[in-house]
């Protein structure tokens, strides 16, 4: 009988670790990094997880026997499926031995290694990914692509994967059928309001086909739902956008094409050009076959911020758009011509920059809050305070609404149901409580359950 054992994503946000065990086949659901737990522990730069034995003595990576890099037992598990990009989903495959096959959506795996070719070196031993100027582009782990809608044989477990929507490209939900003839549902993270909602519909319709004996699902919204749509962010931006004079500065996720692409209409449409950092930059780069927007458009700017020494991405982009890139001087003269997408962690560059009277902030960055960068709010408030810059919260989740994920769940009618992804399982608990399904389970850390 196959049988599940949750290391994470219960009772909190992200790091989902989930075990499947069918005879023979290990699976991993997810192998991401547990922001919440590392939090409690580490407090970054000054005191890092610099190797694995400091995450496994916290318990905070599951200890499961031949996985990691310092284990000298054989690896014993037989996949890793990501089922989107998100570190929080994908970030401790760095401690995975790299012979350890890990299956993802094509688009998935193009991600996380960009986003590896533009981060600061992390130690030689857990790198995913690394470039340099003489070696070029290397990649270190055993990723197999998996197709839309496509099944896929990992030993005796058959895996389909179906793209979903969320707030990064490329994310997947997964049915898995075992050996023994059990189904199982992940949902990975997803939701039913982003542009590309039709391709959750589809993956709901199917796993309603095949009358799904276990479903696993996200619960992120389930305390705080906000109803906003993506069309709904670009007609908000809009209506502030054409009213300010000055410059507009935005904060959005650095893998949230979608979010990119809607204040690049939004530039259009307001006769500005849009302003993009390097690591944004890059990643449209590498996905420059996936997307209308090429980084020579006039509309684009590449802002590169001020620095002793280029790293290699950042020498591939000037190399490659000479026209397109600014830095902070070009950008003091055109302030009420363009919208730049910056951080908390750009703050430094406004000395430079010098924002005028009339500039303002607008935060749109998808949920969780923490989940690609940690922001001490009340810092970033003093930044805009000293400069006189107000703030405009406007944005659409990444993740399913309380009402919609009932409805999917109704639809699909599993015979167990287990919560995850959310800091209230009790309460996803008691609001399902009506569906009248045969088992519903708030997992515990650790604790195994058959299927």
């Amino acid at each position: 009988m196959a049988k599940l054992t949750f290391h994470g994503g219960v009772g909190e946000i992200g790091g989902n670790k989930i075990l499947l065990e069918d005879k023979d086949t290990k699976i991993l659901l997810d192998f991401g990094r547990n922001f919440e737990k590392e939090r409690q522990y580490f407090e970054e730069p000054y005191l890092c997880a610099r190797h694995e034995k400091h995450l496994l003595s916290l318990k905070i990576l599951p200890d499961i026997k031949g996985l990691y890099k310092n284990d000298a037992d054989a690896a014993n598990i037989s996949a890793i499926l990501l089922s989107h990009p998100h570190t929080d989903h994908t970030d401790y495959i760095r401690y995975v031995k790299d012979e350890v096959p890990i299956y993802c959506g094509q688009l998935t795996q193009r991600i996380i290694t960009a986003r590896e070719f533009s981060s600061k070196a992390k130690s030689s031993d857990y790198m995913i990914a690394n470039l340099t100027k003489t070696k070029g582009e290397q990649t270190f782990k055993k990723f197999h692509d998996l197709t839309n809608k496509q099944q896929t044989k990992i030993d005796g477990t058959k895996v389909a994967s179906y793209e979903v929507d969320h707030s990064v490209y490329g994310a997947n939900a997964f049915i898995l059928h075992t050996s023994d003839s059990k189904k199982i549902a992940y949902t990975g993270d997803f939701r039913l309001h982003g542009a590309r909602q039709k391709t959750t519909e589809e993956f709901v319709q199917q796993a309603k086909k095949e009358n799904i004996d276990c479903l696993i699902t996200e619960g992120t919204n389930i305390v705080e739902g906000r109803p906003t749509s993506e069309e709904e962010v670009k007609t908000k931006a809009n209506e502030i956008i054409k009213e300010v004079k000055k410059l507009v500065l935005v904060n959005t996720s650095t893998l949230d094409v979608e979010r990119l692409l809607t204040f690049y209409e939004v530039a259009k449409e307001n006769n500005r050009k849009l302003a993009i950092p390097c690591k944004q930059a890059f990643l449209l780069h590498k996905l420059k076959d996936e997307f209308n927007v090429k980084l020579n458009d006039p509309q684009i700017q590449i802002y590169m911020r001020e620095k002793k020494r280029d790293s290699r991405y950042e020498e591939i982009l000037d190399e490659t758009y000479p026209k397109n890139t600014i830095e902070a001087q070009d950008l003091t003269k055109t302030q009420d011509k363009t919208i730049l997408i910056c951080s908390f962690y750009d703050m430094n560059e406004m000395c430079e920059i010098k924002p005028e009277s009339g500039s303002i902030f607008i935060l749109s960055q998808s949920e969780p809050f923490n989940e690609e960068m940690e922001i001490e709010h009340a810092k970033f408030l003093n930044w805009l305070e000293r400069y006189g810059i107000p703030l405009y919260n406007i944005h659409a989740t990444g993740h399913i609404l309380p009402h919609q994920l009932k409805k999917v769940i109704a639809d699909i009618k599993p015979k167990k149901v287990f919560l995850i992804h959310t800091e209230r399982p009790l309460l996803f608990k008691r609001y399902i409580s009506d569906l009248n399904l045969d088992e519903v389970n708030c997992p515990e850390q650790e604790k195994t359950y058959e299927i």
